[in-house]
Order: structure tokens, then sequence, then C-alpha cells
């Protein structure tokens, strides 16, 4: 299981060269699936490029990104989905995390997906003396741009949120429609 928001400036490395491609810049989520559609690579500084990197391709996160690419890879701009996707997008973190009763439960400070890129839950901050608590995707109704609908309204508390959680019930992250 892996945090979002720590895959932020990871290099990615290519396995069929063992090049170094670029740095992941941002990610393109599919609210409607909600699970991760792309990587959005970013390249030589400023005024740089960006490409995209298919789920499918990414082979493991650990303290790098390894993909397979056995070719270039597509521009932003040349993939139209991933393209139209990230111009819709949102910011999660920081967004209010409501239950169905009204009730603020806290705001989304990360979210966890697995190996296929699914999130299976995200990260709650509820204030310096309640600490962080763990929201489960299957409690989830809906993923808008003003809000986190949860279908509960206690929140299990996380352990230890510093350290990787060892199951689901314990990508700045970006979603988009």
């Amino acid at each position: 299981m892996q945090k979002v928001n720590q895959m932020f400036g990871k290099e990615v490395i290519n396995q069929v060269s063992g090049e170094k491609i670029a740095t992941v810049h941002d990610i393109v989520m599919d609210r409607d699936t909600r699970h991760v559609l792309a990587l959005l690579l970013r390249s030589g500084g400023l005024i740089g490029s960006t490409s995209v990197v298919r789920w499918s391709s990414v082979v493991s996160i650990g303290d790098v990104v390894v993909i397979r690419a056995e070719k270039e890879l597509p521009a932003l701009n040349d993939d139209a989905e991933v393209s139209e996707l990230a111009k819709q997008s949102n910011r999660i973190t920081g967004t209010s995390v409501i239950s169905t009763k009204g009730e603020q439960l806290g705001s989304i400070s990360d979210m966890y997906i697995n190996e296929r890129g699914e999130v299976v839950g995200y990260e709650v901050k509820q204030g310096m003396l309640h600490g962080n608590r763990y929201l489960p995707a299957e409690h989830v109704q809906a993923v808008g741009k003003d809000a986190v609908i949860s279908t509960i309204a206690e929140l299990p508390r996380e352990k230890d949120l510093g350290s990787e959680p060892s199951a689901p019930d314990v990508g700045d992250t970006h979603t988009t429609p």
C-alpha cells in the first residue's frame, strides 16, 4: 500500500533501459472508479515537458518509481483522455470530510492506494488533539470538489500513520470527475 502524497517528486526509472526519465509531478485519478489512471512526469526544469505514464506501465513504487516503457512516453497533450481529466482535476488534500448526517469529521490529508492503483482509504486529519484517522474507501459515498461524504460518523484510529499500514483497515493529491 502506498500513500499518494509520497509519490510526488520521486524519480522515475525505465526498467527496460535503466535510465532516469523524470520525476512524478502530478497524479491523475479517475474519481468515478477511484483509481490512479496515470502519473504525470516533469523533466527539463521550469519550461520542461510533461509526459504521461499510464498506471498499467508502473512496475513498482519504492524509493523510486519503476516503469516499463519500450518507446518514448507520450506528451500530456498527446493523450486526450489523461489531458482532459488533468484539466478537470481538483485538489483533494484539505477537502472536508462530512458524514451523511452532516457532521464535520476532519479534512483529507492523504490517500492510500494499492498496487492496482485503487484508492483503498483516506487519511483524515482531525486536528492536533485528535490526530489522524483512517477512512476506508468502502465507507465513502462521494468525492467532490468541496467535500468527501462518509457513510460512517466514527472513524477508526490510526495506530501509526508514520509507517506503512499493514492492511486496508489500518497521490498534493488530485482527483478528476
